[in-house]
């Protein structure tokens, strides 16, 4: 049974967050809702779509994590993610690049869109203001114009559903309003369920939180839709617990992680394995059983929803109160980034 939260354990949790980071977590659904009517305003149709052949989504840190998740949705179009400066040389008038910049400032997307604009591929941009903003004022390529002033990595469900309610015409995404409604509202209750509530037992995140402290943590995601929540899972970990994580993704794993694993015993290391499937594929099972012996624990996380969206969502959104949670009992505050600051800081010098 889960320990009981009273009135002095809830106000020692939240001393640390002195920006109310977990405000923010709590709030994502509300504001993904409100986002993703924002993007459908924008009123793209098909003809937009037509004679694109593959989306490229250039972004960084949160901002980027729209892409990869879009990217895990499928579809029938091709979907890829550029976190870098540079942009792959097939980029041409057949691709549809997605420039996401919460800040509007970041440097490697906005060298992206200029080198997407001397090679005549269409273009679409998220931003809350900014250069981008600016860019696409001055070339006239349409603009998802989001709110801003959150931290990046607190407004990834503004992104996401801003895009999904700008993205659902192009057909080939296979995009559903029907399966995006019903992830909002699963959201909501999620949401309810993992917030801190005074004489409510501690929520499920915040007793996972407790396992990871003091841990080596390692995330498996099993195949790239796996992979994409560890992904996410390690950045979030990185930012607001500012602990690290190792990511790694079956079956790749299986011909060079698995060594290291199985050699000895780790005491410290606890292992966090994710499969949007119902059950655990029974190759990932061979894997986890294999390792299991050389670890603290071995905890495994199958799909919760009714759709891939609901699933995928499921495991991002519980990743982003556990991270907050961790860094809360370790007595962190989880917003500030001081050496992302001090490296934007030295590059724009």
């Amino acid at each position: 049974m889960n320990t009981v939260i009273n009135a002095q354990t809830l106000s020692e949790l939240l001393a640390p967050d002195q920006s109310d980071m977990l405000g923010l977590v709590t709030r994502s659904p509300e504001r993904g809702r409100r986002n993703y009517a924002i993007g459908q305003t924008l009123n793209l149709n098909q003809d937009f779509f037509n004679g694109i052949h593959q989306l490229l989504f250039c972004g960084m840190g949160g901002s980027g994590s729209s892409g990869d998740l879009i990217q895990a949705l499928g579809g029938r179009l091709p979907v890829m993610v550029c976190k870098s400066p540079v942009l792959p040389a097939w980029v041409g008038p057949e691709t549809l690049v997605i420039a996401t910049s919460y800040s509007g400032n970041t440097f490697e997307t906005l060298a992206c869109v200029d080198q997407a604009l001397s090679r005549g591929a269409r273009i679409l941009a998220l931003s809350s203001g900014g250069s981008l903003t600016e860019k696409a004022q001055k070339h006239d390529f349409p603009l998802i114009a989001i709110e801003g002033g959150l931290p990046p990595r607190s407004a990834l469900f503004d992104m996401f559903f801003a895009l999904l309610g700008a993205l659902t015409p192009c057909q080939a995404l296979g995009l559903k309003s029907n399966e995006i409604e019903a992830c909002l509202n699963q959201l909501d209750q999620l949401s309810q369920a993992w917030s801190l509530s005074e004489n409510q037992p501690e929520p499920e995140a915040l007793s996972l939180a407790r396992r990871l402290q003091n841990t080596d943590i390692r995330l498996w995601g099993s195949d790239f839709l796996g992979a994409a929540v560890a992904l996410r899972w390690k950045n979030q970990l990185s930012e607001n617990a500012k602990v690290l994580a190792n990511v790694s993704q079956l079956p790749e794993l299986n011909h060079n992680e698995i060594v290291p694993m199985c050699a000895g015993h780790h005491s410290d290391r606890r292992l966090l394995y994710f499969t949007l499937e119902s059950e655990i594929p029974a190759g990932d099972a061979v894997s986890l059983d294999l390792v299991k012996p050389h670890l603290q624990a071995v905890e495994s996380f199958t799909a919760q929803g009714s759709s891939l969206l609901e699933n995928l969502l499921y495991f991002i959104y519980l990743g982003d109160f556990t991270s907050v949670y961790l860094a809360l009992i370790q007595g962190v505050d989880p917003t500030p980034i001081a050496a992302i600051n001090e490296l934007k800081r030295r590059m724009s010098s």
